[in-house]
């Protein structure tokens, strides 16, 4: 398997930390005391930036928020033994079990979600996410026999929830409940929501590439985010955007995937179809107010295509996308357009 992702999270990285490093300022500079601290969680890079009266106070607030990711990440993950997702499934066909509030939370965001993208985003897919198998042992491209009989067990009609009791109940056994396309994003909200608790006015949460900048850098300017070349081998930023109490995620083709007979096959697997979705986007940027928007909003958007993906955000409130097809043409929603740089002239904004 080829897979740059590592690469593209590292490099995210590095664009907030400059960001960081340039922070200047008089007064504020030497009041508050710039935390980081980085761990791998979610299966990805995850690393939290505070500017706080101490370093003590900053580092309190950051591990109290990684506490709070760790506690998502056991409650939702498909693989860890006992979280309510794992649960979830085994007893898929059998029997109803009781979730987490947290955990209930993200289900029924994901199911409104189902339908506001007209099913383009689906918490119900991991039997088709198993069937391709990327980044996994088994990654294949399977049959159509395999894809079809996939499709028929993804059916969100077949999960109830009760919200009033906190359980959840997927009646068909061969469904296979997957939050991987949410989690990270509700992580994120969660992390941000546990640093202002604590005191955190400013900084960035960066979990695998879903960013949120909170509050403005200590000289009052905005955050700025640097928007990944979606090329294969490109390791340069095309574009960044201005932003303060913000999240940033972005959806791309050149994140995971692998290549067989010569055909690259990425991991954002349209329900329609049962196969990675190809209909000329590379990457979809989603800021929004909530990191649980973007992450959807942006696989998505993917999915659906550039007008339709377009027309999705911007019947979003308070969200706003970027869009960057094959051919380097980059669309941005209406709301946008001011607040993106554009650094790679091989790209241009063409709307």
């Amino acid at each position: 398997m080829i897979n740059n992702k590592k690469s593209n999270i590292l490099l995210l990285f590095l664009i907030i930390s400059i960001t960081l490093a340039g922070c200047t300022s008089n007064k504020s500079s030497k009041e508050l005391t710039l935390v980081k601290q980085e761990q791998l969680i979610l299966g990805t890079f995850g690393s939290i930036s505070a500017y706080s009266n101490s370093e003590k106070e900053g580092n309190e607030a950051i591990s109290k928020a990684y506490d709070r990711i760790k506690e998502i990440e056991n409650l939702m993950s498909t693989s860890i033994e006992g979280s309510d997702v794992y649960n979830m499934n085994k007893k898929a066909g059998v029997e109803s079990i009781a979730v987490n509030p947290s955990t209930m939370e993200v289900l029924l965001e994901g199911l409104e979600y189902s339908s506001i993208t007209k099913e383009a985003f689906n918490i119900g897919l991991g039997s088709l996410i198993e069937l391709w198998g990327i980044g996994k042992d088994w990654q294949k491209v399977p049959t159509s026999e395999e894809i079809a009989d996939a499709k028929k067990h993804i059916d969100l009609n077949k999960l109830e929830v009760s919200k009033e009791n906190n359980t959840a109940f997927i009646k068909d056994p061969k469904i296979l409940v997957d939050l991987g396309g949410i989690a990270k994003g509700y992580a994120v909200d969660e992390s941000i929501r546990i640093l202002k608790e604590n005191g955190i006015k400013s900084g960035v949460v960066n979990l695998g590439g879903d960013v949120y900048a909170l509050g403005t850098k200590t000289d009052g300017s905005k955050w700025r985010i640097g928007i990944n070349n979606p090329e294969i081998g490109s390791s340069n930023s095309i574009a960044r955007i201005s932003i303060s109490d913000k999240s940033v995620v972005t959806s791309g083709d050149y994140e995971r995937y692998f290549i067989e007979n010569g055909v690259r096959y990425h991991h954002i697997i349209d329900p329609k179809t049962g196969i990675p979705a190809n209909n000329g986007l590379v990457s979809v940027t989603i800021v929004s107010d909530k990191s649980i928007d973007g992450d959807v909003l942006s696989t998505a958007s993917f999915i659906l295509g550039l007008d339709e993906g377009l027309k999705l955000i911007e019947s979003r409130p308070g969200v706003e996308g970027l869009l960057i097809t094959k051919d380097r043409q980059v669309y941005v929603s209406s709301g946008l357009k001011d607040a993106v740089e554009i650094l790679d002239n091989n790209f241009k904004i063409v709307n």
